[in-house]
């Protein structure tokens, strides 16, 4: 996995230069201690972090995320090939077609990996019309990889894939490891949401049971190693809004 010992420093609050309406972006790295979260991560392979951002800056993302991201339709089709279906060819499809590859991927889930879920690439966005520019920005910075280094032990990270994701009433991710990356990142930005609507990130023990959870939490950011198998719980029909969040991996 590639844990080592990386070089402590007290972290300063990291900014990244730009304009997000009006302001500047800020990564409030002193707020924790890198030491403890260290000694978390080498014991359990995961750790998590409640307001990496200011609760302004957060509120902007949530709003960003909720009314303004050009949303995709994620999903497995039932011989297992990962398909991205844009909003243009969304409209395109009939109703018949649409309901058939989310019941393919539906009846996947039961006995392989599959997801179901909006997304949008992050990696190659940019642009000051991009609503999430600003953000995308911060966490492709090498500030960023440093951040989350110095909370692991992790050195010389870098960041192969970069989303935001949309999880509705139904959408759910089976469980699934990624033993290429080094460490995975969710940051969450869903608002009052409650536990009994389901969409938590579940890691699974080697015998099949629940060994932990996260649920979504507005600004909460969750650091976790590649090889942790772990899914997304379906999100309950009578959810009251989406889970929100964006995702990243480091090798």
């Amino acid at each position: 996995m590639g844990r080592g010992t990386a070089q402590l420093s007290k972290a300063k609050a990291m900014r990244w230069w730009g304009p997000f309406n009006g302001r500047t972006m800020q990564l409030l790295s002193d707020a924790f201690d890198t030491a403890g979260y260290v000694s978390r991560f080498t014991n359990k392979g995961r750790i998590r972090l409640e307001g990496a951002v200011s609760a302004t800056d957060a509120d902007t993302i949530h709003h960003a995320l909720e009314q303004e991201t050009p949303w995709e339709l994620q999903l497995v089709s039932k011989e297992g090939r990962p398909e991205i279906i844009n909003r243009r060819e969304l409209n395109a499809l009939p109703e018949s077609e649409i309901q058939q590859r989310l019941q393919d991927a539906a009846e996947r889930a039961q006995s392989g990996l599959s997801w179901l879920r909006l997304g949008v690439n992050l990696l190659d966005k940019s642009g000051e019309d991009f609503p999430l520019t600003p953000f995308a920005s911060l966490l492709k910075s090498p500030q960023f990889a440093q951040f989350c280094g110095e909370l692991t032990g992790l050195s010389d990270l870098t960041l192969t894939e970069l989303s935001a994701v949309c999880y509705r009433p139904g959408d759910f991710f089976t469980q699934h490891t990624d033993l290429a990356a080094r460490l995975c990142f969710e940051w969450n930005f869903s608002r009052d949401w409650r536990a009994d609507w389901g969409g938590q990130v579940l890691f699974h023990s080697p015998s099949g049971d629940i060994e932990g959870g996260i649920s979504p939490r507005l600004n909460d950011l969750s650091l976790y190693a590649g090889d942790q198998p772990r899914s997304i719980a379906s999100v309950a029909p009578y959810a009251g809004t989406p889970r929100f969040s964006v995702i990243g991996r480091f090798v």
